[in-house]
């Protein structure tokens, strides 16, 4: 097998990304010893599952797919979240990935970029499923930069959108918002500053954060960072609207650099109704004891739109035919209704289905970490269902957006408009120049 290098852009993004991955294998079977009949099929599964409770179920999935594929093995290979980046480059690097890697999104655009990953095997899983089993959003943003393919197989998701506390809205006899106009109006009755109450709980501070929550505001009013040719559209009438409505929006919000912390804080202290945050919120919302008063909406000019995270498994390029079926066949294994929800269920709340007969089946939302939960069944689904991200156009997954979010292109712009009042058109020239030069 040839080793591949890793571009610089894969570096990079790596050292970034929260969640990542990548496929390709040397896996130390042979193509000799999977020509003769009498020996298994070994491959390697590489997460990052690593608590033990999860590692549990990982295996007792490994092992149930063994018992009924006899003839393939399948060793798992839990990685440390804070060591998984460094892995993936180590082994990238000497052409030694794992047969299948559990990765984002982002990190999959990557590895389909350095060629790890076995796109025509990818797309052969999911068209086996059947491609309206899955969300449209799920499948829209894990396209390859040509549209021909998948970047990865969706195992699952986390959304983002806005959380409305609806007592506190009942409290004013409001209701949920459906529009840009009526979040604005919701935010302006409930900003009270001098007693540290807001009207939302959103992100000014340069950091990928930002990037993501004004992406929706954006996408929503048909805003791009590239058109379908991948030209720069950074400075557009629709985006300069979009910035201008959030810099209005963030006046209803905590002042200065605001980040997770100070967002997720108000809305759980019950100092703002609204706040941009994704589905890793909802557990602190049980404990904070107004689980049944929480709902979910997505900023709507336009059309509704909703960041978010689709988690994928990479099948790798350049292993041998039986190890690629081996492959597929444990990939396709986790698609399977009781599989998926296994998964599913190793985390409730943060991580949510990409299959949509998931999402109402008793043995996903019974679960009784997820009881708490089941009135967002329907608006987390269709937050994955309208899933759109920057650089995702036309069918199409441009692997630059990646660069453009690790050099803060974005999110220096905004903080610059936000927080430290630079004028707009000035502000929406320089991005537009300085992602016109970094795609050069």
């Amino acid at each position: 097998m040839k080793k591949k290098v890793l571009s610089a852009f894969l570096v990079a993004v790596m050292s970034a990304s929260v969640l990542a991955g990548c496929g390709k294998t040397d896996n130390g079977t042979s193509g000799n010893e999977n020509a003769n009949a009498g020996k298994k099929v070994k491959i390697q599964f590489m997460h990052q599952q690593v608590e033990q409770e999860r590692q549990d179920v990982v295996q007792s999935i490994i092992d149930e797919f063994e018992k009924q594929n006899e003839n393939i093995e399948i060793e798992a290979i839990p990685v440390n979240e804070d060591d998984y980046d460094s892995k993936i480059v180590a082994l990238g690097g000497s052409g030694k990935l794992p047969a299948i890697i559990e990765y984002s999104q982002d990190q999959a655009k990557t590895s389909v970029a350095n060629q790890f990953t076995n796109v025509d095997a990818v797309k052969e899983v999911i068209d086996q499923r059947g491609v309206d089993a899955f969300y449209e959003g799920a499948l829209d943003v894990t396209k390859t930069e040509d549209g021909s393919s998948y970047v990865g197989v969706p195992i699952s998701s986390w959304v983002q959108g806005i959380w409305v506390n609806t007592a506190m809205l009942q409290e004013k006899g409001l209701d949920l918002p459906k529009n840009w106009d009526d979040v604005r109006a919701i935010a302006q009755a409930f900003h009270d500053p001098a007693n540290k109450k807001y009207g939302i709980a959103l992100p000014t501070s340069d950091s990928a954060f930002t990037e993501q929550v004004f992406s929706q505001y954006a996408l929503s009013n048909g805003a791009n960072v590239f058109d379908g040719d991948k030209n720069v559209t950074v400075n557009t009438p629709e985006m300069k609207e979009a910035m201008e409505y959030y810099k209005e929006l963030a006046t209803y919000s905590m002042p200065g650099s605001t980040e997770v912390a100070d967002v997720k804080d108000a809305f759980i202290g019950q100092n703002a109704p609204m706040a941009m945050y994704s589905t890793y919120i909802l557990n602190a919302v049980k404990e904070a004891g107004f689980a049944e008063n929480l709902a979910l909406v997505l900023p709507e000019q336009k059309e509704p739109v909703a960041y978010g995270c689709i988690m994928v498994l990479g099948i790798a390029e350049g292993m041998d035919q039986e190890e690629t079926e081996a492959a597929k066949k444990f990939v396709s294994f986790l698609l399977e209704k009781e599989n998926n929800i296994s998964w599913l269920n190793m985390a409730p709340g943060g991580i949510q289905p990409v299959l949509k007969e998931i999402s109402d089946d008793p043995a996903y939302t019974d679960m009784e970490a997820r009881k708490a939960f089941a009135n967002l069944n329907d608006d987390i689904a269709q937050a994955v269902e309208n899933l759109q991200l920057f650089g995702t156009v036309d069918g199409k997954n441009f692997t630059e957006m990646g660069d453009v979010t690790s050099t803060g292109s974005i999110s220096k712009m905004l903080n610059n408009v936000i927080v430290q009042n630079a004028d707009i058109d000035a502000e929406l020239k320089s991005s537009q120049e300085a992602v016109e030069k970094l795609i050069k």
